[in-house]
């Protein structure tokens, strides 16, 4: 359990106006400022009261990890809440209405243990989930923040620390922690990597979000981030910009392509594709510079263009005829992968046709057949899907609104002029 005071800090209480408390807190204690642009992380922050049967009431800080339309969910540290079933929760957004919450998983017992309440809604509007960063590799020395109640300050106060490492598996930070930040998010880039558990000494001590994961897993909790929480662009390791594509399900057509460039929809019935789980696609087709670093890298053999025309061809211009496998290979060493068809088609849907490239069709990871969604495996493995405009698919003559919808299929091994592609990258699942 966290400690109630801090040796070696003289806590100075002056009856202040909040502003002028808060600007003496920050000479006082220049390691606690408060973060430009943590609004929307506090709003995923809450304030936690306790009381459990024969004590005194505490306060500890807890932080959403799911909102529903009728419900949160929120996790804390398991002794924040230990020993009282019905603990109340406060949003930053409503300062007047604490919730009554429902403790449904503790792990009591355990001074790392983890808990999970729900707050019956309606929720006030505006109240965030914030993102769980399970793939960051904490080398120490990192900056971070945390959010929490601590006695001596404002509630909410945004502190900050560094990251010194692992401790066995838990994360341990320098930073003044006090008891009120208990079951607080630790945060490194605006996302949780670990829930404040323990301080000892100087140190403060978090359990890490994977272990986290792992606990919502057993109480069968799905984190899911708000869209505002998650970074809607991104740069990829081989600094392709990169754009979010949220999961959900589209509408789309079956059309049949005839020789001459012609393509009609088949009527029947209503069909959709299903995206579950977020990813970013890149904004543009990987470029013949980007694919030049590869070849140099790598040792791999270029397109045919690439070696023979290297002065005259536009860098900043997709790179074409490449083969199946050459795309999977750039992908992999640009540590991502392929599109599937049905990624991609979504992509295309929510980016409004803006991904779309006239002059070039794309490969993806999918391999052809006839009928789209038949259960039966294609046979013939080297045919993949290619995807792009009608413009770049050679279709001049299209019955219907077709737009992004038209699929056709090329030979794995073999390139072309024209034929190029683009990566994805998946989105961390937070389970």
């Amino acid at each position: 359990m966290l400690k109630k005071s801090v040796s070696g800090i003289l806590v100075v209480r002056i009856a202040f106006h909040s502003v002028a408390f808060y600007l003496l807190s920050t000479l006082l204690f220049p390691h606690l400022l408060l973060s430009q642009g943590s609004g929307d992380l506090k709003r995923g922050v809450v304030k936690i009261t306790a009381q459990a049967e024969g004590q005194q009431s505490k306060v500890g800080t807890g932080f959403v990890v799911r909102v529903d339309k009728d419900a949160a969910y929120i996790v804390t540290a398991a002794h924040v809440v230990e020993g009282d079933p019905k603990p109340t929760v406060t949003f930053i957004l409503n300062l007047q209405q604490p919730f009554v919450a429902q403790v449904v998983g503790i792990e009591g017992g355990d001074p790392q243990g983890l808990a999970t309440l729900r707050v019956a809604g309606p929720i006030p509007d505006g109240v965030v989930a914030l993102p769980l960063d399970l793939t960051t590799k904490v080398v120490g020395g990192e900056a971070l923040t945390f959010i929490g109640f601590p006695r001596t300050l404002p509630p909410w106060t945004v502190s900050t620390g560094s990251l010194s490492g692992m401790n066995g598996p838990t994360l341990a930070f320098q930073a003044l922690v006090e008891e009120g930040h208990s079951g607080g998010p630790l945060l490194l880039n605006g996302q949780v990597i670990g829930v404040v558990s323990d301080t000892r000494g100087r140190l403060g001590y978090a359990v890490p979000a994977s272990i986290l994961a792992v606990a919502l897993n057993g109480w069968h909790i799905e984190p899911r981030a708000s869209d505002s929480m998650v970074p809607q662009e991104k740069i990829g390791v081989d600094g392709m910009p990169m754009v979010l594509i949220r999961s959900g399900r589209i509408p789309t057509k079956m059309v049949e392509v005839f020789i001459g460039g012609r393509a009609e929809e088949v009527q029947g019935t209503a069909r959709s594709l299903h995206l579950a789980d977020d990813l970013y696609v890149e904004k543009t087709l990987v470029t013949n510079a980007r694919y030049r670093r590869f070849v140099e890298s790598s040792g791999v053999t270029p397109p045919p263009d690439l070696m023979e025309q290297s002065t005259s061809l536009d860098p900043n211009g997709p790179v074409q005829d490449v083969t199946w496998h050459d795309a999977v290979a750039y992908c992999r060493w640009a540590r991502k992968r392929l599109p599937t068809e049905d990624e991609w088609e979504k992509a295309a849907h929510d980016a409004q046709g803006r991904i779309l490239n006239d002059q070039v069709y794309e490969w993806t990871a999918t391999t052809y057949q006839e009928a789209r969604w038949s259960p039966t495996p294609p046979k013939d493995q080297t045919r993949k899907v290619i995807r792009g405009s009608l413009q770049a698919l050679g279709i001049h003559d299209a019955v219907g609104d077709l737009d992004y919808q038209v699929r056709m299929f090329a030979l794995a091994d073999e390139g072309a002029t024209g034929r190029g592609f683009r990566c994805v990258q998946d989105v961390p699942n937070e389970r």
